[in-house]
């Protein structure tokens, strides 16, 4: 059955016909299209947008106990020629003139470069048998100052030997005579004392088993009884033997007044002596007994040997004031020689300083030949009140102060 639908002019009229529809259709794509093209484009800026850069993707640091500081912008310098004027200045373009003046107030002292200290030259230790350029410029130096006469040969010998240990000795120095650190200090350092400048001899000097004189000790005043006494006065049995020079004229006044008395045929055997050499006679002697005696120990053969030689240090001959005087060929005691001297002795400043009676007080047996020389003062007091030189000592407050030990 069919259905006659009426239509109305209204209807007709809302209701677009075929071919109106089908010429709006292409144009409402065209915007569709339009729209969805700005679309993708605003999409695509706002991702490109949002993406981070690859610089952008910096993996997050472990922050630190402590965090760096910021560093605080360095301020741009504007350059100005002045500051180019150093530059300039110094490469030659000009510029000194904009250089500033320095104030002197502001300008730094300059600390000057301290200057280097030398290395010390080792200081030579020269002894008796040395050679060469130091023991001349040595020998130079006793020269001029008086303990050694002749030339400097740059040899170390006897002569020198004994004329440094003057100086030593003058000077405060152990007198051992070598050349060390201590003795080139004060020969070198112009303060030396000369021979003329010598302290005075102590001719009351007490020299004994109680008070000993040290190795070193060494008289300054020595002289050559051969430059003294005349061969025509007195025989010296030994060259070379040296004497304290007043106890040596001394003894030539003496010797000569015996002369003038119809005595002469006197010998000296011995003067002054080294603590060396009355050393080696104390060994010699000691020697002697144990070949006697194979049984006797070291130390009884030094008892019987001190008996008769003092022991190192304890003989008056280290003062140079003591002389062994005798007859060449005889025992001395008993003699006219010897007889004359005992009686006369003191009027020169002698004593016969060593006698039986006082050997408890000197230690020493009688020696008739050892004659000491003290000043004629002294000996004729201790002959007129009949002292040794100990007991003098005592009476007068001289005796020394024994060294503590």
């Amino acid at each position: 059955m069919s259905v006659n639908i009426e239509r109305t002019p209204e209807r007709t009229a809302r209701m677009p016909s075929r071919k109106r529809r089908a010429a709006l259709t292409p144009l409402l794509r065209t915007l569709i299209a339009a729209a969805a093209v700005v679309m993708i484009v605003l999409l695509c800026a706002l991702s490109t947008k949002l993406m981070p850069t690859a610089q952008e993707i910096v993996p997050t640091a472990v922050p630190s106990a402590t965090p760096e500081p910021t560093p605080t912008p360095v301020p741009t310098i504007t350059p100005t020629p002045a500051i180019y004027a150093p530059f300039g200045a110094q490469y030659g373009f000009g510029g000194e003139e904009l250089l500033p003046t320095p104030d002197p107030a502001l300008t730094p002292t300059p600390v000057p470069t301290p200057s280097p200290v030398p290395t010390p030259s080792p200081v030579p230790v020269l002894r008796k048998g040395a050679k060469g350029e130091q023991v001349r410029q040595m020998q130079e130096k006793l020269i001029e100052l008086g303990y050694l006469d002749g030339e400097a040969d740059g040899i170390f010998g006897n002569d020198t030997a004994d004329a440094l240990m003057a100086f030593q000795s003058v000077n405060s120095l152990t007198a051992d005579g070598v050349a060390g650190k201590n003795t080139f200090e004060v020969i070198n350092g112009g303060q030396a004392l000369s021979m003329d400048e010598a302290p005075p001899t102590d001719f009351l000097m007490l020299v004994n088993r109680e008070y000993p004189m040290d190795k070193g000790q060494r008289p300054s005043d020595l002289v050559d009884l051969e430059d003294v006494i005349p061969s025509s006065v007195c025989k010296i049995k030994y060259e070379g033997t040296q004497a304290n020079e007043t106890a040596a004229l001394a003894l030539r006044t003496m010797l000569e007044a015996a002369q003038a008395d119809g005595l002469d045929n006197f010998q000296i055997s011995s003067a002054y002596r080294t603590y060396s050499e009355q050393q080696r006679l104390v060994d010699n002697s000691a020697a002697e007994y144990q070949k006697n005696y194979p049984d006797w120990s070291r130390s009884k053969c030094l008892s019987a040997t001190y008996n008769t030689v003092a022991p190192a240090g304890t003989s008056e001959h280290q003062t140079g004031l003591a002389f062994d005087i005798t007859v060449p060929g005889v025992s001395f005691t008993g003699t006219e020689q010897q007889k004359w001297l005992h009686k006369h002795c003191h009027e020169y400043g002698f004593v016969v300083r060593f006698t039986e009676e006082k050997r408890k007080i000197t230690g020493f047996i009688a020696e008739s030949w050892h004659f000491r020389y003290v000043g004629v003062e002294a000996a004729q007091v201790m002959v007129r009140n009949d002292w040794c030189l100990e007991e003098y000592c005592e009476h007068m407050g001289l005796m020394p102060e024994k060294d503590e030990e």
